[in-house]
């Protein structure tokens, strides 16, 4: 069932009775839970939809699929499936107290992995997920293996109950699911033995397993009767991170790509040089921070952009980035006349002094770094990731009021160079 939040004004819908809160029930006799189903159902040329009116009587509506658009139904949000996981290195466990009410909230969702590659454990789904997934073939999804092992999967997701992932992740691949997979690492728990044995069972299901991320855990300052965990410090990111590309050169002879992808935080940890394009084969894990900086590197540069006149920017960004955003900035901004910028790295101070990528700063540890220095410039740029889609910080800080609060302007970058600069140059029409 859904609900009908906003519709075109129609004088059959009218005469059927069919407006705002009325409820969708089923198109062309399947049953409609949410944008999904209501997509997937209403492919067809025609369609027959069942609706629950304002006065609780069931309405038939038969239009066409190109009529049906013109209609503009909106309805109402879906609901989001919770986790039922207490993993060993949830990141929202560590969260502060304090924080917005929607960011304590755990999704595991399978819509949310199709539609917006959000990653899940495949724990929470039932069969009639399944084959729904396999009915409406949504591929790829994106999945969280972390170790192949089940007795330490059950360990390290602190469930039980959670059958077996092989078995689900093969019945979905034979069924046409294509996914990519992601290993969130834990020095002492899935590394080292258990690293290798879930790369080549990963392998084994290519091309079904598309790719593999493998990301540094997450440890914020608020771990507070959670179990005892290792941070990765340079010399450890730098052994996994020998092991792991050692792993992909491997692949790419078996393969032809190298399948398992570091990501960018364990060559910043580790004070490796970020790899070229090739390395990443398409850069299918991008938005889980795999190749995020290759592809600023390689980014179009500023050349050719003229300022009417001087600006000095003060560029906050996570400590781990800082010294190599500067390092990209001076090569990408070096031809633009009257432009000069400090970059300047921001303590986390909400999340702890662990937690230093970029994405994961609040606004009052940007507004209360930055206003500690001495020559702040005519205009503050901030990380492109550290705002919702809202427009919030993590502390519900907005962009105005880091501008209330510096006394300057405030813009959010953008993942290019180049369309930063363009976009302060509109902005601040300068």
């Amino acid at each position: 069932m859904m609900i009908l939040k906003s519709t075109a004004d129609d004088p059959m819908l009218e005469e059927l009775g069919i407006t705002s809160g009325s409820k969708l029930l089923k198109v062309n006799g399947r049953e409609v839970c949410d944008m999904l189903d209501y997509r997937f159902y209403s492919a067809d040329d025609d369609l027959l939809l069942l609706f629950e009116n304002a006065d609780a009587d069931q309405v038939e509506l038969e239009i066409s699929a190109q009529d049906l658009i013109d209609l503009d139904f909106e309805f109402g949000p879906d609901k989001p499936k919770g986790c039922g996981n207490k993993c060993v290195f949830c990141f929202i466990h560590q969260l502060p107290k304090g924080l917005r009410r929607s960011l304590y909230f755990k999704d595991e969702d399978f819509r949310l992995s199709f539609q917006h590659g959000n990653y899940i454990t495949l724990t929470n789904l039932k069969p009639a997920d399944f084959k729904r997934i396999k009915e409406q073939r949504l591929s790829p999804l994106y999945i969280s293996v972390h170790t192949t092992d089940d007795d330490l999967r059950r360990k390290m997701l602190g469930n039980e109950k959670i059958p077996p992932l092989m078995p689900q992740m093969r019945d979905l691949i034979d069924s046409g699911i294509t996914m990519h997979t992601q290993i969130v690492l834990c020095p002492g728990w899935n590394d080292g033995e258990h690293l290798r044995r879930t790369i080549d069972d990963l392998a084994a299901m290519y091309p079904g397993v598309s790719s593999v991320a493998a990301v540094p855990v997450g440890l914020t300052a608020h771990r507070a009767k959670l179990p005892a965990m290792t941070r990765y410090d340079s010399a450890s990111a730098a052994a996994v991170l020998d092991e792991l590309i050692a792993a992909g050169e491997r692949l790419s002879g078996d393969l032809g790509i190298r399948f398992i992808y570091p990501a960018d935080e364990f060559f910043l940890l580790a004070g490796v040089e970020i790899p070229a394009e090739s390395f990443y084969d398409g850069f299918p894990q991008v938005e889980n921070g795999v190749g995020m900086m290759r592809q600023l590197m390689d980014s179009e540069s500023a050349d050719g952009i003229d300022l009417k006149k001087d600006i000095r920017l003060t560029i906050a960004t996570g400590s781990l980035v800082s010294p190599m955003l500067h390092d990209i900035l001076d090569a990408k901004w070096r031809t633009v006349t009257g432009l000069s910028y400090r970059v300047h790295p921001v303590e986390n101070k909400l999340m702890g002094d662990t937690v230093t990528v970029s994405g994961l700063l609040a606004g009052i540890d940007i507004l209360d770094s930055v206003s500690r220095l001495d020559n702040v410039g005519d205009c503050v740029v901030v990380p492109p990731n550290c705002l919702n889609d809202d427009g919030l910080f993590l502390d519900d800080l907005t962009i105005e009021d880091i501008e209330s609060g510096l006394s300057r302007p405030v813009v959010q970058a953008e993942y290019s160079s180049r369309e930063t600069l363009l976009k302060l140059r509109k902005e601040l029409a300068i």
